[in-house]
């Protein structure tokens, strides 16, 4: 089959929707198909690379650090057309959305379209469940999600968004995969050494990792916050924040006005090293409510980390409480459930390994072959309308 991915993040963007897409596209290459991929550029040129087709662009308004394509005629989006796609799969709502209605009204074809983003949740945060805006919500969603055939979403939490109702009877749940063995890698021990000693970390120090977009709505400001209470019974403990985003410099003032030395920011790292902090961790935490299917937990559980994450929907099937890590609703049980987790080997690693079992559910191949499927009865549909 040929298969058209379009998406907004995608290798110049290092995220949670660009890790779900190549893994997407590892998972359907290895089962014969031939997929092309088309997203904004990071420049104003147009250029492609191998089966990566990159659209020239400039900053969007809407969102710091994405891109807009600027055109839809392109010549590389006609080269796309003339190659004569099956399907269409729509990874995010901006212009690579754009460019794939032209497409699909060139070639006939069906759109199937991935909702990624808790939109409501973003735009609106808490007031998101006060009637108006589930009522706008609603209008918005039927508009933006009209032209797809077949709509996607990476958990049930996102299943019940309400800019989705329109979409129901077209709905279906198929959880994100992750490049296995991209993370379920051993660093070996000399080079754990060198790079926790690069971060200033003793070889004894127990290691919160955080791996996630540096923005708001990760609400990180909640583990600075409630470090210090872990601290008070655990002193010997660093908080690694792995990553990159506009809310970095705010985050760094907190850690200082907290007087914390506890905490490291390493900046972005390239996607293909993000493995080796992962490595150095004891532990996984995550503070966000924002999560719909977060590729960061998966990334967590193939590095077998016991997760430690805030009370949310988007953890069901991937976190389960005393399992595979620990679920919490308050600071209090923050500090004591990281400090269970830390001080304790056996449960450690017990938990660990947990993890490392429930990431084979998520693997790429298992993935792409619930895609397919989907794909398959969108094609049937279209033909037979």
């Amino acid at each position: 089959m040929k298969i058209l991915i379009a998406t907004d993040c995608y290798k110049f963007n290092t995220g949670g929707i660009t890790a779900s897409v190549m893994a997407l596209c590892a998972g359907l290459r290895r089962g014969g198909h031939e997929v092309k991929v088309i997203s904004p550029s990071d420049c104003r040129r147009s250029f492609c690379d191998g089966d990566d087709y990159y659209i020239g662009s400039v900053p969007a308004f809407y969102y710091p650090g994405m891109r807009c394509a600027v055109s839809v005629n392109d010549a590389f989006i006609k080269e796309l057309e003339a190659w004569q796609p099956d399907i269409i799969h729509v990874q995010t709502e901006g212009s690579a959305y754009r460019i794939s209605k032209r497409i699909k009204k060139h070639c006939n074809i069906p759109i199937v379209m991935t909702c990624h983003t808790d939109y409501a949740h973003f735009l609106f945060g808490r007031f998101k469940a006060l009637p108006l805006v589930k009522t706008i919500m609603c209008g918005v969603g039927k508009i933006i999600y009209r032209h797809a055939d077949k709509v996607i979403v990476p958990s049930q939490k996102a299943s019940n968004f309400h800019f989705l109702r329109s979409r129901k009877e077209s709905l279906t749940v198929i959880p994100n995969g992750i490049e296995l063995e991209k993370y379920r890698k051993t660093l070996p021990t000399a080079e754990k050494h060198l790079l926790r000693q690069a971060l200033g970390i003793g070889d004894k120090t127990r290691v919160i990792v955080s791996v996630s977009r540096l923005s708001k709505e990760k609400n990180i400001r909640e583990l600075i916050e409630f470090l210090p209470s872990l601290l008070n019974k655990l002193p010997d403990v660093k908080l690694v924040i792995v990553g990159d985003g506009p809310s970095k410099s705010q985050l760094e003032k907190q850690a200082k006005k907290l007087n914390l030395n506890n905490i490291i920011f390493t900046g972005r790292v390239a996607a293909e090293e993000v493995w080796r902090y992962y490595s150095i961790g004891d532990m996984f935490a995550s503070a966000s409510t924002f999560e719909v299917h977060s590729m960061s937990y998966l990334e967590a559980l193939a590095q077998w980390l016991p997760l430690l994450c805030r009370a949310d929907d988007a953890l069901n099937g991937v976190l389960e409480h005393n399992y595979n890590g620990m679920i919490y609703h308050l600071q209090e049980e923050f500090s004591d459930f990281a400090y269970k987790i830390l001080s304790d080997d056996g449960l450690r690693k017990n938990m660990g390994q947990k993890s490392l079992e429930k990431a084979e559910e998520f693997s790429s191949d298992a993935f792409a072959d619930s895609i397919m499927n989907l794909y398959k009865d969108a094609i049937w549909e279209k033909r037979k309308s």
